[in-house]
């Protein structure tokens, strides 16, 4: 007996390195049922997003992540076969998203001529994102013992797979070495949560799915997100899925400014642990929009001080600036009213080395020196910078703000720190693995150095305890939509199945309900699980915009490889013409789709029996 698998109850418990989702569920793909989409990550989890695509003809992949909090660092491959990767789709930058494409290259998973497809921002940032993954990985498997799981030839053999495109689609066959005769087309538009971010759409025999990748519409610095196409089944991310609306991002803007800004007249140090893409521009941005407007007086005490990789994402961020299809039309004339860097305040620091950072430090504890509003990956405080000048804090300042901008994973410093204020602690105790700016951490009772045993082997740690009103997590600033953002996407796309990934449990079951009982469409919202396939088929019946059946029309005298050219061109064609037929009076959308259905498949006879 198979048994029961304790990690994920639905699949069997001999499920092994051959374990093949597909066959186990009895799916086999076919001109009745084209797609299906299996979690290889993601699913149940907010973190390593990765989602397997199987049409008749192909297997690719949309996005390849890590998981920032706890549980396993990079997602299930198991079954996969050496090359049977035919493209990768990159939704957008963000290491949850990107942080496992190296371990593709390490397994041999891609076939030799596999793109990763993704607009040119994208690529620009994930460069930077992946080289610094890297350094992370190859700390933490030399801290653990273990041997890396990818190397930097492998990063770099990633980067000799970006295939850039901009928004907009086409044929997957003419970017990847799939066969000639699959009809897979894929469309991307802006999802307004980070530069260059994209959801996407994949179609092939007449049916659809749409991947929300992660969705925005909220930051100033970035155009709205653009209309997605209706589909029969749409993955969707659902991270604030439980909060029905953000603070308004104004509102939360004001509220983080006001608090630094109080901060700063009383002496008193900031740290904001943040995402170095993304939320660090946005807090750029909000700090050279206001800080000017400060008295002489204080504008003179106060520093602006940019590290980590925050340094290197304000270069992609500015080189991008003059390109409304990524930035907001308000960045765009800033710059052409000369305004070359519109993300950064004068005088803002960018410290290089450790001895850069003491010095931003030692200035701020003298009597005079100038309050550092220090902006530093990571967000979470688990790694860069960012602990490290939270332990500085503690050892040097009697008072201090740390202001925590965004989601916290479960287990991670930033996380612990905001159960402890919860629990209405008077100390917050936590415990970092990072370095000192100098040779130690001042001499005080407050921190201290140790050991922790991990996986039977010691570990150096450093444990500190801080006040609990140093502590401050400002909402409202967040990348991601929430309840009716989500809503609102659901809505356009129409669909008859929502999956549900990208978020904790408590957050997809408010969020599934609530779109069962707004959207007319959805007939089932479900909570996808790891390797278990959502099969789209003719069973689902959804009514969904598609070809005009005019362009599905053959003469009766073509070879049947004429015929196969024909409809090869015909069905390249669906994007746009799926984008007429929504906007057309005559037959309905419904009507369209079974037509168009019905004709591929007579096509698919035609052919057959020539």
């Amino acid at each position: 007996m198979s048994g029961v698998n304790e990690e994920m109850p639905w699949l069997p418990a001999d499920a092994d390195e051959t374990f093949d989702p597909l066959a186990h569920a009895d799916i086999e793909i076919d001109t009745e049922t084209p797609i299906a989409v299996t979690p290889r990550g993601g699913a149940r989890e907010v973190g390593r997003s990765c989602y397997q695509v199987d049409t008749e003809f192909s297997t690719t992949l949309v996005d390849c992540g890590l998981n920032q909090g706890t549980g396993d660092s990079f997602p299930d491959f198991r079954g996969l076969e050496p090359g049977s990767i035919g493209a990768v789709f990159l939704t957008h930058a963000h290491i949850d998203h990107s942080g496992g494409l190296p371990i593709l290259e390490a397994r041999g998973l891609l076939a030799d001529d596999a793109p990763i497809i993704a607009t040119p921002p994208t690529i620009e940032i994930a460069k930077t994102l992946l080289e610094d993954s890297l350094k992370i990985h190859r700390r933490e498997s030399r801290h653990a013992g273990e041997e890396q799981q990818y190397v930097e030839s492998h990063v770099e053999d990633v980067f000799e797979r970006f295939e850039p495109v901009e928004y907009g689609g086409g044929r997957v066959e003419a970017l990847a070495p799939i066969p000639d005769e699959d009809p897979l087309v894929f469309q991307m538009g802006n999802a307004g949560h980070l530069l260059g971010s994209a959801w996407l759409m994949l179609q092939t025999n007449g049916y659809r799915t749409v991947f929300s990748g992660d969705l925005g519409g909220r930051a100033p610095h970035l155009p709205d997100i653009t209309a997605p196409p209706q589909a029969d089944l749409l993955v969707l991310e659902s991270t604030y899925g439980s909060l029905h609306s953000h603070t308004a991002m104004s509102d939360a803007q004001s509220s983080l400014y006001d608090a630094a800004k109080r901060a700063v007249q009383s002496g008193e140090p900031v740290l904001i642990p943040t995402f170095a893409v993304g939320r660090a521009q946005m807090l750029m941005l909000l700090f050279a929009n206001r800080l000017h407007t400060l008295s002489d007086d204080i504008q003179d005490r106060v520093q602006l001080v940019v590290d980590g990789m925050a340094q290197e994402a304000i270069d992609i961020y500015h080189e991008f600036a003059t390109d409304a299809s990524y930035m907001d039309e308000s960045i765009v004339n800033r710059v052409e009213s000369g305004t070359s860097k519109p993300f950064l305040p004068d005088g803002t620091a960018f410290p290089s080395s450790d001895s850069d950072r003491r010095a931003i430090l030692t200035d701020a504890a003298r009597s005079g020196g100038k309050v550092p509003i220090i902006i530093a990956p990571s967000g979470m405080l688990t790694g860069g910078n960012s602990p490290r000048y939270l332990t500085e804090f503690a050892a040097r300042f009697g008072s201090a703000n740390v202001f925590l901008t965004g989601y916290q994973a479960q287990n991670t410093t930033g996380r612990v720190l905001q159960d402890q204020r919860k629990a209405e602690k008077d100390e917050l105790t936590y415990t970092v693995d990072s370095e000192p700016l100098g040779t130690d951490w001042p001499s005080v009772s407050n921190i201290v150095r140790t050991t922790v045993e991990e996986d039977g082997k010691s570990k150096p740690v450093t444990r500190a305890t801080i006040p609990a009103d140093w502590v401050s997590t400002i909402n409202g600033l967040s990348g991601h939509a929430a309840q009716h953002g989500l809503l609102e996407f659901v809505r356009t796309v129409s669909p008859e199945t929502v999956a549900l990934i990208h978020g904790p449990e408590y957050a997809q079951g408010h969020l599934a309900t609530h779109l069962a009982k707004n959207v007319e469409s959805i007939q089932q919202a479900t909570r996808s699980r790891m390797l278990t396939p959502i099969a789209v088929s003719r069973d689902i019946d959804v009514d969904t915009p598609a070809l005009s059946p005019e362009n599905f029309e053959t003469a009766d005298d073509l070879s049947a490889h004429e015929k196969i050219e024909v409809l090869q061109e015909q069905l390249s064609a669906m994007s746009e013409d799926l984008a007429a037929a929504r906007n057309d009076t005559s037959p309905s959308e419904a009507e369209i789709r079974r037509i168009v259905r019905d004709e591929i498949e007579n096509s698919h006879k035609t052919v057959t029996n020539s």
